[in-house]
This record gives structure tokens, C-alpha cells and sequence, in this order.
């Protein structure tokens, strides 16, 4: 399971808990009913720009705070409430209990667990070296699909994103749903458009960083095999003009059919791993794209693969890392990609 995941999912549980303790809540912080009307621009017209009308006036009063790439009143919410988890979770963390028993002692020991920087510093890159592991022992494709299968239980990253989401065509039901993925940068268009040229270049030299320190063998020639590999799964994805066409992405069929649609991918090893060994009936989204992902995929040495998912592996645990690791991440998505200053 992704530690993040884990963390939030303790930390939702005890702001349940907290609010189900809280008292009559304060008025709101804007006006009787809650809705900024000072932060509307009313010499704007709403027919002429309507969202300027409804938020232009605290668009221009505000700053951008140099720790984020953008900001909102949502964003502020959050930050809000983080900073409230934030002070009871070191009012617990103060009192070291040796056996957490209720909840809000077990919090207090994860807290503690997930901030002990100094072990952090100690392990390094050792902290995944079991994950990095399972990708060194596959001997085939098929292996390395099946690892895919664990988007949304660790670190690693799929060439297909899955989820399970309302059926579009039958809003009663639920689907699942296989959409494109791969791609480290945060469209198809970082890789094939000359505007994004030093970005690309800035994600090539960080997957240079992170390979070599998680020690991967070859990591300059390895990072290199990662961006030509995700280039070609770029030229293959649908735009974001293309995923927006609702008829367009809704494309049912049953695993055997998908199998004899998109070869050269183990799917039944993947679904198995994402816990979804029964399942009857998938939607795929971006469907000319899936044979032309397998293929090459299909095609791919063997060494890029593993090179990619330990790149990728890294990449989603960064944030969780040593220091080295973590500031080679805000280099890159932090700066280079979102603009954010500190």
C-alpha cells in the first residue's frame, strides 16, 4: 500500500472522529451565509466575463505564496485544516505511549514513525530497495505487467491507469475503467512539442539523478531508454481534445476480448495483481491507443522496462525520502514544471 495512502487514511479516520467530538461550529469567515461577495469585481459585466465578475477583485488582493505553484480559497481550506492536524498530531506525538491501544495513540505513533527524518536520512534510497528488488527478478514482459497491476497498492507506476468509476452509459452501475498512461510528465505534448524541449531535458537529467541514486546500474544510458520509451508512448496517446469526447472514451468488453485487442501485454497477470482476478467486463477509454501501447511495449528491451519502473518507483516515493532525493523532485516538479519558488 502506498504509505501516503496509508497516512491519509489515518489521518481521515481521526478528523472523523475529531469532528464528530467538535463543538457547534463558529459563524462563517465571510459574511452571513458563507459566499465572499468582496472578492467579486462588479465594474465587470458577468455577461462579458463572468469569472471575473465572481472573483476579480480577490484575484488581484492576492499573492501567490512561493511554496505553491497557484492558489485558491479551497487551497487555503486545506492549508488551514492541515495546519489544525498538523498541531494536534504533535500534541500527541509528545506523549510517546510504548503500546498504542485507541486511536488517537496509534496516530500519535505513526506521525512519529512517518517523521523521524533522521532514520529517513539513514536509509536513503534503502527505504524501497525491497520494491526496487521485485523489478530486478522478472524475466519476461509478462513479469513485469504483472507489476504494473500495483498503481494503487505502492509505488510503482502502469503503462495503463486503472480505477472504478460510475458506468457513463449506466449511471446505477460501476465500471472499471483502463485508461492510457506511462507518461512521467504531465502531458503527451512535453514530449513532441519544441516549446517543451527544456523541460524535457530537465526530466531526462532527473531520471539521470534518481537512478543513480537508488544505484541503478547504467542510470545516464537507463534514463535515457526511459524518455525515448515514454516518447514513443506519447505519439501513440490520444490528446486531451480526444478524452474529452465522452462517446469516444466509452468502449466496453469483456478481458478475453481486450486480450485479442491490445496483444503483447499480459492483462490477466495486471488485473489479477490490481486484486480484480473476477472481473467480467472492463471499459477501455483511449481505444486506437491501446494496441499501439502494447506493441510497443511489446517491442521495448527488456532493460528499459526495468530501468522505467525503477525510475518510476522513485519518483513516487521521492517526496518521502532522503534529502537528496526530495530536492532533485521539487527541482523538477516544483520548479521546473509548476513554477513554484520554494
Amino acid at each position: 500500500m502506498h504509505r501516503p495512502f496509508l497516512l491519509k487514511s489515518l489521518l481521515f479516520l481521526f478528523v472523523f472522529v475529531c469532528i464528530l467530538r467538535a463543538q457547534t461550529p463558529a459563524k462563517p469567515q465571510y459574511g452571513a451565509w458563507g459566499f465572499d461577495l468582496a472578492g467579486a469585481d462588479t465594474k465587470t459585466k458577468p455577461g462579458d466575463d463572468f469569472f471575473r465578475y465572481a472573483n476579480g477583485t480577490w484575484i488581484d488582493k492576492t499573492q501567490l505564496p512561493p511554496d505553491k505553484p497557484a492558489y485558491s480559497l479551497r487551497l487555503a481550506m486545506t492549508d488551514l485544516t492541515e495546519q489544525r492536524l498538523h498541531e494536534m498530531m504533535e500534541t500527541l506525538a509528545a506523549r510517546d505511549v510504548a503500546n498504542p491501544s485507541t486511536l488517537e495513540e496509534k496516530v500519535a505513533a505513526f506521525y512519529r514513525s512517518f517523521m523521524d527524518e533522521a532514520r529517513i536520512e539513514q536509509l536513503g534510497a534503502e527505504a524501497i530497495a525491497n520494491v526496487l528488488f521485485d523489478v530486478k527478478q522478472p524475466q519476461s514482459r509478462d513479469d513485469l505487467a504483472v507489476l504494473m497491476g500495483r498503481e494503487s497498492l505502492d509505488y510503482e507506476s502502469s503503462l495503463f491507469s486503472y480505477g472504478i468509476d460510475v458506468d457513463l452509459k449506466d449511471p446505477t452501475k460501476y465500471a472499471f475503467y483502463l485508461r492510457q498512461g506511462g507518461l512521467g510528465l504531465p502531458d503527451r505534448d512535453y514530449y513532441l512539442k519544441s516549446e517543451f524541449e527544456k523541460q524535457k531535458a530537465a526530466y531526462q537529467t532527473y531520471a539521470t539523478t534518481l537512478l543513480k541514486l537508488v544505484a541503478w546500474p547504467e542510470a545516464e544510458a537507463r534514463a535515457k531508454d526511459v524518455v525515448d520509451f515514454e516518447t514513443k508512448i506519447a505519439e501513440a496517446s490520444w490528446t486531451k481534445v480526444e478524452q474529452r469526447n465522452l462517446d469516444a472514451i466509452y468502449n466496453p468488453m469483456t478481458v478475453d476480448e481486450l486480450a485479442k485487442f491490445a496483444p503483447g501485454f499480459n492483462w490477466k497477470g495486471f488485473l489479477s495483481t490490481a486484486k480484480m482476478d473476477n472481473l467480467a467486463r472492463v471499459v477501455i477509454t483511449e481505444k486506437s491507443a491501446f494496441p499501439k501501447l502494447t506493441e510497443i511495449y511489446a517491442k521495448a528491451p527488456l532493460e528499459t522496462i526495468r530501468a522505467w519502473h525503477a525510475f518510476h518507483i522513485a519518483d513516487n516515493a521521492a517526496p518521502y525520502l532522503s534529502k537528496a532525493i526530495t530536492a532533485a523532485y521539487f527541482e523538477l516538479h516544483g520548479k521546473t514544471l509548476s513554477g513554484q519558488k520554494e
